[in-house]
């Protein structure tokens, strides 16, 4: 487990013995210095959580101190423990980063405990929530790379549809540069039953739900673009919806496909009454109980007789003239 250290930096003995002592007792491991250039050179010789110091010391004083530890490292915590100072020292060491400001003669020890917990669990925080953002950052950028190449389109938008990133995929899709439609909302590019449709399940992304849904989007050209989304919330640092990631696929050419399939079931529901199942190699028929049958079996209730047809009859024997030839002989 990490001990936290302090540098505590007084010209004072006594505020300097007296301090240490609580503070070890408190479980940290503690520097002292008498002036702010030995101070300093603790501080950057040793790694040091947190800076108590005095304003007015000898050789370097407080305010120097505090401008080359913040100039090194501003998130280092700093909290100044001094006389009554100048309205103007206040605001300075407040400016170099001071946690707080404890005025002398000290009174109350556990209140300086009490500081110093508070300013290490500030730079705690303040440290997690950097990397947390530098995960987020690699994290994006892997985001956008695998965005950009895969097939399917890919945007994202805000609470109020804005589109604020579009893959190559759906630029090509719609034919607009991604400039253009990040400068757009969703209102200008689908059509108007369809954003209807976008804004009714944008309440339900709103709380959460996974959306898929299918619309019309106009492209750039003019053309109606028929599109599957694929619609998930996107939330902000303070866990608020933001908007949304919608993965798209075209689906014209499906579209077009249902709707042909719909018009030949129209036309056999009006046209066939009656569907015999061929076989494909052997010519045998199924019947109605599901059993298949040669064609002369099937049609035992049929004479057949051989003859040719005169079409093939051209093809198999260019040299006859069909017009000699008798009835019988067909």
């Amino acid at each position: 487990m990490h001990q936290e250290t302090i540098l505590l930096i007084d010209d004072e003995v006594s505020i300097r013995e007296s301090l240490s002592s609580f503070l070890i007792d408190e479980g940290y491991r503690v520097f002292t210095a008498e002036d702010g250039d030995i101070g300093l050179d603790i501080y950057f010789r040793e790694e040091i959580d947190i800076v108590l110091t005095d304003l007015r010391m000898p050789v370097m004083d407080g305010l120097e101190v505090m401008t080359a530890i913040h100039r090194h490292d501003p998130d280092v915590p700093m909290v100044v423990v001094s006389g009554a100072g100048k309205k103007q020292d206040v605001i300075k060491a407040l400016q170099m980063g001071a946690k707080d400001y404890i005025t002398k003669p000290i009174t109350d020890l556990d209140m300086i405990g009490h500081v110093i917990e508070k300013a290490l669990e500030n730079r705690y925080l303040i440290r997690e929530n950097r990397r947390y953002r530098r995960r987020l950052e690699k994290s994006e950028a892997r985001y956008r790379t695998i965005t950009e190449q895969i097939a399917e389109g890919v945007f994202t938008v805000d609470a109020v549809e804005n589109l604020t990133f579009a893959n190559p995929a759906f630029c090509k899709m719609l034919g607009y540069s991604q400039a253009e439609l990040c400068s757009m909302n969703l209102v200008e590019l689908a059509t108007s039953d369809s954003f209807t449709h976008i804004t009714r399940e944008t309440l339900s992304i709103q709380k959460g739900l996974i959306s898929r849904y299918e619309i019309q989007l106009i492209s750039k050209n003019g053309t109606r673009v028929h599109v599957e989304l694929a619609c998930s919330p996107m939330y902000d640092d303070s866990n608020q919806y933001s908007g949304s990631i919608a993965v798209v696929r075209d689906i014209t050419k499906l579209i077009e496909l249902r709707k042909k399939y719909q018009k030949f079931l129209k036309r056999e529901k009006s046209e066939s009454k009656d569907i015999l199942s061929i076989c494909a190699n052997c010519k045998n028929v199924r019947g109605d109980d599901e059993t298949w049958k040669q064609v002369e079996e099937f049609f035992s209730h049929v004479v057949f007789s051989h003859g040719i047809c005169p079409d093939c009859c051209e093809k198999l024997y260019p040299d006859i003239d069909i017009n000699d030839l008798d009835d019988e002989d067909l």
